[in-house]
């Protein structure tokens, strides 16, 4: 599910882009219950999904958001050692990364520090 507030919207309902922010885009989970580095996977729940864009790029990206930082889409792969040897690459690169299972395997996001979150596609 991705969340988008229009323009004309949040002219109109201000609170409701605040809202949006502070409630809807913050995951179930609190920070303090959970840490990405003690474990790589997520459930569902734990995250929201998001378009973001780089300083670098001006594409979006699909993402997650989990504790209040953006991670990129970077692969699916169907089993799950797969994913945690990808993972284990990233992450000797200094990439932290972060594993959701899928109903088709497992999908790997990777953080993206400088990102923002990316306007709805006009």
């Amino acid at each position: 599910m991705i969340f988008t507030l229009g323009r004309s919207l949040s002219v109109t309902y201000p609170l409701l882009g605040k809202y949006i922010k502070e409630k809807i885009m913050q995951p179930t989970i609190s920070s303090s219950n959970r840490n990405p580095q003690n474990s790589l996977f997520l459930s569902p729940g734990e995250f929201c999904t998001c378009h973001i864009c780089v300083p670098d790029s001006n594409e979006r990206m699909a993402a997650i958001m989990f504790n209040k930082q953006y991670y990129s889409f970077f692969k699916s792969v169907k089993e799950r050692e797969k994913a945690l040897s990808v993972v284990a690459k990233l992450q000797e690169k200094d990439n932290n990364a972060l594993i959701v299972k899928t109903p088709k395997g497992y999908t790997i996001w990777v953080l993206e520090p400088t990102a923002y979150l990316s306007r709805s596609k006009q």
